[in-house]
């Protein structure tokens, strides 16, 4: 794994953690005027946003996600994974070309 590999596997990282802690936050109806889920409401809000309204949200009993926190966890997910095998697949040929 080279540097811009791990550079991107640290940023989707980053990422996906601040969306599970939404998740999490959501499910267990975290109070939003607290200090560290008001942070992670804000920070993972431009992430989470483009997804809202594109189903409803699931409920459990009482408990209630947010579909767009999922979908959004899903959609990080497999964009860093294509984003890192292109990133392979380049050096690769790079290496190929080389010898």
């Amino acid at each position: 794994m080279n540097v811009s590999d791990r550079i991107i596997y640290i940023i989707f990282s980053i990422i996906e953690g601040l969306i599970v802690f939404r998740i999490l936050f959501e499910l267990f109806g975290a109070n939003p005027q607290n200090v560290i889920a008001k942070f992670i409401y804000s920070t993972s809000y431009p992430l989470v946003s483009p997804f809202f309204g594109l189903f409803k949200n699931i409920q459990f009993g009482r408990f209630s996600i947010s579909s767009n926190s999922i979908t959004a966890l899903i959609f990080y997910t497999i964009a860093g994974f294509v984003i890192l095998e292109i990133l392979t697949y380049i050096s690769m040929r790079r290496r190929d070309e080389k010898s």
